[in-house]
């Protein structure tokens, strides 16, 4: 079955998502917490900003798909550039957790990846995730990464929890309506294990091949965007959660050091 609207669908609902969950309980060390004013919108005239609510069902599908990828610790949220940033887009990049009686700073890594603690406060204020950027400069993705998986590679179980977690939230921000017609036409209301459903996922740096290893034999995977993202058998079940995809990347491809993990 062919549905060419569904990934475009799903690809702009999860472009908007913040992507690697946590299990942290509480707010980590390395978040500043400040109650002591009101602090309710960015400086920037509307800003690029989510529903910190919206984002905790992400965090929730983590907890809950977790036995996908019993290693990975977190999940990581991540922002990327959206088409047309300029080359320092993420230079002086500002991410905070703003309510009416809450601040919470989240700290960035140079990638623009974060993780989300849990802040039943924030919970209760309907509080945002809010930048210092315009609206629309961003994607926001989710990162699944067992500790034991090799650099150049990706683990199968892995990218199906980090569907649950980036689906969780695109439902979240997806009308009812449009939630049925997509579970209709998938025939399932598990949207990452439809075969039907192809879904990218993002690679930066930017691969020359993508090739999933099972057992002895080496399946070439779908390259997009530019060697930007790789399509993955998420629903396929011939295929274990512990299958690992070799990424050649073009850097390497090249003759040029990589320093990717």
């Amino acid at each position: 079955m062919h549905l060419p609207f569904l990934p475009v669908l799903v690809i702009l609902a999860l472009s908007h998502i913040a992507a690697h969950a946590d299990t942290q309980a509480d707010i980590p060390a390395d978040a500043a917490v400040d109650t002591s004013q009101s602090i309710h919108v960015s400086s920037i005239r509307n800003p690029e900003l989510k529903s910190y609510r919206v984002m905790t069902a992400g965090l929730d599908a983590f907890d809950d798909h977790h036995a996908l990828a019993p290693r990975a610790r977190e999940v990581r949220f991540q922002l990327i550039p959206g088409p047309g940033a300029p080359d320092n887009a993420m230079q002086d990049l500002s991410l905070r957790i703003a309510g009416n009686e809450t601040s919470i700073v989240l700290s960035l890594a140079a990638d623009g990846s974060f993780t989300l603690p849990r802040s039943a406060q924030a919970e209760r204020e309907d509080a945002d995730l809010v930048t210092n950027r315009k609206k629309d400069a961003y994607r926001w993705q989710a990162s699944v990464r067992s500790d034991d998986v090799p650099p150049g590679m990706r683990r199968l179980g892995d990218l199906r929890l980090q569907c649950q977690v980036g689906i969780a939230i695109a439902k979240k921000e997806t009308p009812f309506l449009l939630r049925t017609l997509i579970a209709a036409k998938l025939r399932t209301t598990d949207w990452c294990s439809a075969v039907e459903l192809k879904m990218s996922t993002y690679s930066d740096p930017a691969i020359a091949s993508a090739t999933l290893l099972d057992g002895g034999r080496r399946v070439a995977l779908q390259v997009k965007n530019g060697g930007t993202s790789f399509l993955a058998p998420l629903g396929d079940t011939r295929y274990a959660d512990d299958t690992l995809i070799e990424l050649v990347y073009q850097q390497d491809a090249a003759g040029t050091p990589s320093a990717a993990p």
